[in-house]
């Protein structure tokens, strides 16, 4: 069983994250922010939180279009799951299609009484925990 996984929804400045510490059950982290395209900068914020959570799996949102074409995000994840290999050499690093999983949270978060006003500071997380069960489940641990 994989426990200790962090999921990654990676934004133009925002990071979202969640947790998975049983490997059954997925939390939220709160969004990690950084300046607009500053990848390394969100590296480094993160390397704080996978020291913390004793991280062993990451599993990264991978954006495509509805049709399943790369978008102009893809590749900039792909650059970053480059970095993210040398900086965690001993971390497992998988993808998950992260397709509608922004509208999944936002169905979620508007179904639990939080406005849309509110949705926006935890929104990213939200879509992070929706990619960590799509994984839990396609691994049968969920």
């Amino acid at each position: 069983m994989k426990v200790n996984i962090l999921a990654l929804d990676l934004g133009k400045g925002s990071l979202g994250l969640a947790i998975s510490r049983s490997g059954m059950l997925a939390s939220p982290l709160p969004n990690l922010k950084f300046h607009m395209g500053d990848y390394d900068e969100c590296l480094r914020m993160l390397k704080e939180v996978t020291r913390f959570e004793r991280i062993e799996h990451i599993v990264i949102g991978l954006p495509l279009y509805p049709s399943g074409d790369p978008c102009e995000m893809t590749p900039i994840v792909y650059e970053f799951i480059e970095k993210l290999k040398v900086q965690y050499p001993n971390v497992d690093i998988v993808t998950q299609d992260e397709r509608n999983s922004t509208v999944e949270a936002m169905e979620m978060l508007h179904l639990n009484n939080k406005k849309s006003k509110k949705q926006k500071s935890v929104i990213d997380s939200a879509a992070a925990m929706i990619i960590l069960e799509r994984y839990l489940r396609s691994i049968g641990q969920l």
